[in-house]
């Protein structure tokens, strides 16, 4: 009888731990992981003040066979010629290179980047979608949010640096 009893409580424990982690899963990341994305140039804000993006490029170093590092400014530069500011904010994400939808996540997140204070927001809520990808240039749009400071929305085009 005292091992049923103590057979009983486990399996009490167990499904309310079931239970318990099923609701702090459904949970985790509170918000729309994969919010709309708005037909306007990808802009919004990081570190509180306005941005609009300029010049994307990705980084070949940092590149993958299955994604993309890339770089975006909002300021106007020749990409894979010139340097980008390092006074600039920007946004650091990695982008995959098959095109389709994809939700941001702790493993496929995006950076706010604020030059002034030198803080990083990383976003692990929003989505990216992969539009297209050439040998010279990826199209697609996001929608990445940190919180109310640092989050961005609408179509990018990145230039793919050799």
């Amino acid at each position: 009888m005292l091992l049923d009893m103590h057979t009983q409580a486990f399996m009490r424990a167990a499904q309310g731990m079931l239970c318990l982690g099923m609701l702090l899963m459904a949970n985790c990341g509170s918000g729309d992981s994969n919010p709309p994305i708005s037909e306007q140039n990808l802009s919004g804000k990081i570190g509180g003040q306005p941005w609009s993006l300029a010049t994307a490029q990705s980084d070949a170093f940092l590149s993958t066979s299955t994604s993309y590092w890339v770089d975006m400014f909002a300021t106007t530069f020749t990409a894979c010629q010139d340097s980008p500011p390092s006074d600039a904010n920007s946004i650091l994400v990695e982008l995959p290179s098959t095109p389709g939808n994809y939700s941001l996540s702790t493993a496929l997140n995006a950076t706010f980047y604020d030059a002034s204070t030198s803080y990083n927001w990383v976003a692990t809520r929003g989505s990216i979608r992969i539009d297209s990808v050439t040998s010279t240039t990826i199209s697609g749009g996001a929608n990445f949010t940190y919180n109310a400071d640092n989050t961005i929305d609408g179509k990018f085009q990145v230039t793919i640096c050799p």
